[in-house]
Formats: C-alpha cells, sequence, structure tokens
C-alpha cells in the first residue's frame, strides 16, 4: 500500500509519525511511505522581484527545515521506504494533488483535534482534505 503522510514540522507531525512507528506492522513495514511537505507560496509581488534561482533556494531551505528531521526520525528508527515529494502552494491542495500523484491509498495528517465548532471557524488543512478526497484519511489528533 502506498501511504502518503503530510508532515509540516509541527508537534502534530511528530505526533502522526510516532503513531506511525508504534504501529509500524500495519502502516510502515511493507508499505511504500511518501511524506509531502508543502511551503506556502510566495507572493507573485514578491517572487516578481527575485530570480528563480533564488526563489527554488527558498523553497528548499524551508522544505528542508521539515524534512530533514522526518528523514532523521525515519532513520532513527529503521525506515528507509519512503520517499520525499517537497511542493508549494495551498497546503491542502498539494496534499491532495500528492496522493493522486502517488497513487496513494492512505493519507496521514495529525491534527490539533479543535472538534466541530474550531474547525468550522478557522478552517483546516484536515477538514478540506477530508471532504475533498475518495482516499481514506487517518487523522492522528495531539
Amino acid at each position: 500500500m502506498k501511504i502518503l503522510i503530510a508532515a509540516d514540522g509541527s508537534a502534530f507531525t511528530q505526533k502522526a509519525l510516532a503513531y506511525l512507528i508504534a504501529h509500524r506492522n500495519m502502516f510502515v513495514d511493507g508499505h511504500e511511505l511518501v511524506v509531502v511537505h508543502v511551503c506556502t507560496g510566495i507572493s507573485a509581488n514578491v517572487a516578481r522581484h527575485l530570480s528563480k534561482e533564488a526563489v527554488a533556494d527558498y523553497y528548499a531551505e524551508e522544505s528542508a527545515k521539515v524534512v530533514d528531521p522526518v528523514k532523521q526520525y525515519f532513520a532513527d528508527n529503521g525506515v528507509s521506504n519512503f520517499r520525499i515529494d517537497a511542493r508549494h502552494g495551498h497546503v491542502a491542495e498539494e496534499i491532495l494533488k500528492a496522493a493522486a500523484a502517488a497513487q496513494a491509498e492512505l493519507i496521514v495528517l495529525g491534527t490539533h483535534g479543535h472538534g466541530l465548532f474550531g474547525r468550522a471557524l478557522m478552517g483546516s488543512v484536515a477538514t478540506k482534505v477530508v471532504a475533498e478526497t475518495d482516499i481514506s484519511v487517518l487523522l492522528v489528533q495531539q
């Protein structure tokens, strides 16, 4: 099974990764893991004043801040069956695109678990992903 794991560098991501490792026979061993990190896009007004190389460097540096600790966590736990998909843009939309591109059968998201009322007021990446996909989603609550 292909499992897409959304990573944003937060405690919620760490909790989701820990859950996967704690249940590695169900979610890690024998599966293909795709870790997706989405940087928020640079506005067009800013990007037009920068070189393409500067923009690419910015995205690479921002992604490394999130992805490198995930790689280290996996290495520390003996997980090597993963690949990284670094993207930029609207977070929920890019997670959905990455899941489709990977042909994922499960999407794993860490969430803060504010409840229905909180999600209605605040909006949520998890809420949008769940609402707009036909792929199973595992929400790991902090």
